[in-house]
């Protein structure tokens, strides 16, 4: 049994055990993110644009997790870090793999709507507002960058040309799906 941190103060054990499983939940989209630019970079897909994509995804995806360790441990609360699932590693076109992380972005969303109301609930104002500042605002705009990828993707009819020029405009565009 870990003894508590006398630097904890005004943070639930609901708050802390919610924390450990949004570390959870980004540790998952940072895997499922590497598995994604892994398929991208295979020699049958060879979309390099993509490849960049996600692992300029995952290594956000990264500094997130660290984040959420850093503030459990600055509130007092302590960071378990559970094993990942095998994330997915086959898709059926460049499209459904955007989807996937269109969906998967709602998801982790979700959980973070949810840690919020927990910050809410425990009137905990130092974590609704951490929340608030470093979480809610830039899972919002990824959704927003993602649903535009898809929109654009959805143009070029995800294949041939099309798709070789979206690829190689997220490519010359630092990784992000906006041309």
């Amino acid at each position: 049994m870990v003894e508590a941190s006398i630097a904890k103060q005004n943070y639930s054990t609901e708050s802390e055990n919610a924390l450990n499983q949004q570390i959870q939940i980004d540790q998952i989209a940072q895997q499922q993110y590497l598995s994604t630019a892994a398929y991208f970079d295979r020699d049958d897909v060879a979309l390099p644009g993509l490849v960049k994509h996600f692992l300029e995804e995952a290594e956000h995806e990264g500094e997130r997790v660290q984040m959420l360790i850093d503030y459990q441990n600055t509130r007092g609360g302590i960071a378990f870090i559970k094993d990942v699932p095998q994330p997915s590693s086959e898709y059926a076109s460049a499209r459904s793999a955007v989807e996937a992380s269109l969906a998967l972005e709602k998801d982790v969303n979700k959980s973070l709507l949810n840690l919020s109301s927990i910050a809410i609930n425990s009137t905990d104002p130092e974590f609704k507002h951490w929340l608030k500042k470093n979480q809610l605002r830039s899972r919002v705009k990824s959704i927003e960058a993602v649903a535009k990828g898809i929109t654009q993707l959805e143009r070029t009819h995800g294949e041939g040309l099309g798709l070789y020029m979206y690829d190689q405009a997220i490519l010359n565009n630092d990784g992000e799906f906006t041309i």
